[in-house]
């Protein structure tokens, strides 16, 4: 899939001055329609995963049952603080993922190839979440937090389409190009040879030179 028939085109980086860039120099990079749309897809994630959490600990009931050596009143006394403790579990939960999300959201916007990869990570492990989460509805006697997190899911899989489009692969290779150029001084920057100032003649190697002819014979 492609945003434009002939894809995102990006200009030739331009020859900068030779030295240090000064922070602010640089110009932001173009991003590409898919880029964007997954940027803003992630922080439609956040909120996603914030109120995935939060559903999932108020809507998650689990009965402790009573036994011949616990009365009622102490098993609905465990289930009441096992919930409490699940419920704040489960905020927090969101709140930590709510924070993966806008980070990735952050590096992605910024160009950071690495964050797409870490994105798909996160993905898969979302996906192991889903197929427990469907495999815990018996228990916890509730299927809305499943919803939620299929909600989430969905978020994240067209998001991670996006980002593996080729005109996102394009910008992530252009990034990665202009943040080598800016960590060496400058676009136009091109390592010193042999030769140059700073490093000197390359060392010689063999027998020592002399400048006085080979002698033959013997000397007497």
């Amino acid at each position: 899939m492609s945003d434009s028939p002939q894809g995102w085109q990006y200009p030739q980086i331009p020859s900068y001055p030779q030295g240090p860039v000064t922070p602010g120099a640089a110009a932001a990079l173009p991003r590409p329609p898919a880029v964007q749309r997954a940027v803003i897809l992630m922080y439609v994630g956040a909120a996603a995963a914030l109120v995935n959490g939060i559903v999932g600990g108020v809507a998650t009931h689990i009965v402790v049952p009573a036994t011949s050596t616990t009365s009622p009143a102490t098993a609905a006394r465990a289930t009441a603080d096992l919930h409490n403790v699940f419920l704040v579990a489960a905020i927090l939960g969101g709140c930590v993922g709510a924070a993966l999300w806008l980070w990735m959201a952050w590096k992605t916007a910024s160009g950071r190839s690495w964050a797409r990869i870490l994105s798909t990570v996160f993905f898969g492990i979302t996906c192991l979440g889903i197929l427990a989460g469907a495999g815990a509805v018996r228990s916890t006697h509730s299927v809305l937090p499943l919803i939620t997190s299929l909600a989430e899911w969905a978020v994240g899989l067209v998001a991670i389409i996006y980002l593996w489009q080729r005109d996102s692969s394009n910008f992530f290779a252009y990034a990665d190009q202009a943040k080598l150029a800016r960590a060496y001084g400058g676009y136009g920057y091109q390592p010193p040879q042999y030769g140059q100032p700073g490093y000197g003649q390359p060392p010689q190697y063999g027998p020592p030179q002399s400048d006085q002819p080979p002698q033959s014979g013997w000397n007497v």
